[in-house]
């Protein structure tokens, strides 16, 4: 475990006050369900944080990054995590919850794969309001997704399973995300070979379910000023960004698109190529951009950060959102490089972003493989740092 207490400047506008390791390890597999596994945060209450990773990690930090217990949970191809109104962790794993109080201390574990006559039921993303856990999942090989809320001692209020209208037989688009505001849950889902997206929502009763398609992928959703807001993308070749509102009718509002900046990178971009590249005068006519948004966090009602990975490397990028882009970072961080020869793939991703005390807390992972040395082994680091953007 490699925690460093330092101050750098990345392109003199990005200052970071800590850096964590979380986990490293080797991954083998070519068919995980994601070969960037997941990290993400939840903030206590006062401004500790809990992180859990995809290696099996759950670890609780003070404010300034300093590890209060590390613990070892079950893996699994989906798993999510949230604190409560009561700063009670909710872990999600598969079928199972698992609820820790903030000492780590098992409260409670259920496995819920008996809920629904369907099998190959899994959990996609949760979330808590009143104490109430609400959880959003799907079934393998099934256009059927699910909804259950389940109170603090883990027992079912109600269930309940829906269709969705996509265009093709085995077709379906997993949920991303649910989240509860005004009374109102709202489900994203969308899938990464998809352009499109699907936005869901119920009253607290499951009931008067409204359902849109919209068509373009929305990343992410997040409350702020008691509103909710999307960001995403228009086209698969990623270069715009779109922002706007959503209302419990589901209608947008307030849509604003921004284009992003060319961000190609031909000799990275052929060095797996298939088949015969194309010359690079050819790439650059047809290849535009390739952005992967994964989170935001409001600095204020009109300023957005965004983060994700621009080409491996670690994006940034702040949109005031009644002017433009402020800037824009590509950012080539070494520091967890086994390799560095012209075989080896180099990956990052930031996950999630947070703003706390003024400052960002940010999550992510970085990911490299040596076609030399094995072609299937990735080295993956999994972080978490607080960093300030100068003015």
């Amino acid at each position: 475990m490699l925690i460093l207490f330092l101050t750098f400047s990345m392109q003199g506008q990005i200052s970071e006050s800590w850096n964590l390791d979380i986990d490293s390890y080797t991954h083998n597999s070519t068919n995980y369900t994601t070969k960037t596994p997941p990290i993400e945060f939840a903030i206590f209450k006062n401004n500790d944080l809990v992180l859990l990773s995809q290696n099996g990690s759950l670890v609780k930090l003070k404010s300034n990054g300093e590890i209060i217990w590390k613990k070892k949970v079950d893996t699994c191809s989906q798993q999510r995590m949230v604190i409560d109104s009561n700063d009670h962790i909710i872990f999600s794993c598969g079928t199972q919850i698992t609820k820790f109080d903030s000492n780590g201390k098992l409260i409670w574990n259920y496995d819920y794969k008996n809920t629904f006559n369907k099998k190959h039921l899994t959990f996609d993303a949760i979330t808590t309001n009143d104490s109430n856990i609400y959880i959003v999942g799907h079934f393998f090989f099934s256009k059927f997704l699910c909804q259950l809320k389940i109170s603090d001692n883990g027992e079912v209020i109600w269930k309940t399973k829906f269709k969705q209208r996509v265009d093709y037989k085995l077709s379906f688009l997993p949920p991303k995300q649910i989240i509860v505001i005004n009374d109102v849950i709202f489900i994203l889902a969308h899938h990464y070979t998809k352009s499109y997206s699907f936005l869901y929502s119920t009253n607290l009763d499951g009931k008067k379910r409204k359902e849109k398609r919209v068509e373009f992928k929305i990343k992410k959703l997040k409350a702020h000023d008691n509103e909710l807001f999307i960001l995403g993308h228009l086209d698969n070749l990623k270069d715009k960004l779109i922002f706007g509102k959503i209302n419990e009718k589901l209608d947008l509002s307030n849509i604003l698109e921004l284009k992003l900046l060319r961000n190609i990178d031909y000799e990275k971009a052929i060095l797996n190529w298939s088949r015969k590249p194309p010359t690079k005068e050819e790439f650059e006519k047809e290849y535009i951009t390739v952005y992967d948004i994964n989170d935001f966090e409001f600095i204020n009602s009109n300023n957005i950060v965004i983060v994700g990975n621009s080409y491996g490397k670690s994006w940034y990028l702040n949109w005031e959102l009644n002017k433009g882009i402020n800037w824009n970072y590509e950012i080539v961080d070494d520091r967890y490089f086994k390799f560095n020869n012209k075989h080896t793939q180099h990956y990052y991703v930031l996950n999630a972003i947070k703003l706390v005390n003024n400052k960002f807390l940010i999550c992510g992972i970085s990911i490299e493989n040596d076609d030399i040395e094995s072609r299937f082994t990735e080295y993956i680091n999994l972080f978490v740092r607080e960093i300030e953007f100068e003015k």
